[in-house]
């Protein structure tokens, strides 16, 4: 019969391999959590007040998601929300369609989108800020020195109009107390935005603001600006860089884009 015992060395070889393993860090999984072309049948966003399917002006498929604003800063409609698993960071992709009759809300903000967690501070709100055609992203519920609560504007590069213009967004929370937050965007893979300093999260919880919080929705609104119609068509988020199909997902551009004339970055 056999010896079915394996070689001492087999054993020792297989007892390493276990102990290098087990001590190498897992890797956190890079994934797209959902993309949307607002097909029939196919979204996951429910369509509001405000909002309709376009099948005239779209970038891919049948149709795209339409938003009617009323002009005169009439809120004009309201929000809807797609959800994903919790995640530190973000990354999004979308095509937006910006006519140039459409004029942006010149006392607040002509919203696009809110991304972060119901539950707490921070969010953070793109968007048009102030009469102005840029890309722009508030902050809200940051905690100043003093232990107050306050918002802060970051300015991108102007959107361009009559056009399906590809924005991917990406921010990675900080260390909680740290200023080491990142805010980015690019515009047809071109660089518009871009941070690396902002301390969002607080060390402890203050008034809402959350060292834990992090982002669970992508909120579409209608609110402010125009009248006229904005469009979005294939809408993805995830915890990675998604792209723009077709276009330039690896552009090496890190020059940082100029504040727009009359306004001061904060």
């Amino acid at each position: 019969m056999k010896n079915l015992t394996p070689p001492m060395n087999m054993v020792l070889n297989a007892f390493a391999l276990f102990i290098l393993l087990t001590c190498i860090p897992l890797l956190s999984h890079a994934a797209t959590f959902w993309e949307d072309g607002f097909e029939s049948g196919n979204t996951g966003y429910n369509i509001v007040g405000g909002m309709s399917y376009d099948s005239g002006r779209v970038r891919s498929g049948a149709r795209s998601l339409r938003q009617t604003f009323l002009g005169n800063h009439i809120q004009g409609g309201t929000f809807t929300d797609r959800t994903f698993s919790k995640t530190e960071e973000l990354w999004s992709r979308f095509y937006f369609y910006f006519p140039s009759s459409f004029q942006v809300d010149a006392q607040s903000q002509t919203k696009m989108m809110l991304q972060g967690e119901e539950c707490c501070y921070p969010s953070y709100w793109w968007g048009m800020l102030f009469g102005a055609p840029n890309l722009t992203v508030q902050v809200q519920g940051i905690v100043l020195p003093n232990g107050s609560l306050d918002t802060i504007n970051l300015y991108g590069a102007d959107i361009p109009r009559d056009q399906w213009v590809c924005i991917e967004t990406h921010i990675k929370n900080n260390t909680p107390g740290a200023a080491n937050g990142i805010v980015q965007a690019w515009m047809n893979g071109v660089l518009a935005l871009d941070r690396n300093d902002i301390a969002m999260r607080a060390a402890t919880f203050n008034q809402n603001n959350s060292p834990t919080a992090g982002f669970t929705l992508n909120r579409l609104y209608v609110q402010y600006g125009g009248p006229g119609d904005l469009n979005y068509d294939d809408i993805a988020v995830g915890n990675t860089r998604i792209g723009c199909p077709g276009g330039n997902t690896q552009n090496t551009d890190t020059t940082p884009p100029l504040p727009p004339s009359g306004f001061t970055a904060r």
